[in-house]
């Protein structure tokens, strides 16, 4: 089964803060339940962004690193 892609960015953002929420709340010092919430508000998006920009790095150097390999042996990649 596949899902829509609004659907599963909705189901990506609050799956995120759910873990948030729950790590900061049961935690060894964990906090309350009002400033797990209001963080996990703040750090939801930031932890995404911090997702999709390790993505994207890590997609240029395989497509570098495919580059330099193709240079090696002499082929072009366009």
């Amino acid at each position: 089964m596949t899902l829509p892609g609004p659907l599963k960015t909705a189901l990506i953002i609050v799956l995120t803060y759910a873990l948030l929420v729950l790590l900061m709340r049961y935690r060894r010092d964990g906090m309350d339940w009002g400033p797990a919430l209001l963080i996990g508000l703040l750090a939801t998006p930031l932890a995404l962004l911090l997702s999709w920009g390790r993505d994207r790095f890590i997609g240029k150097a395989r497509r570098a690193g495919e580059r330099a390999r193709a240079r090696r042996r002499g082929e072009s990649t366009e």
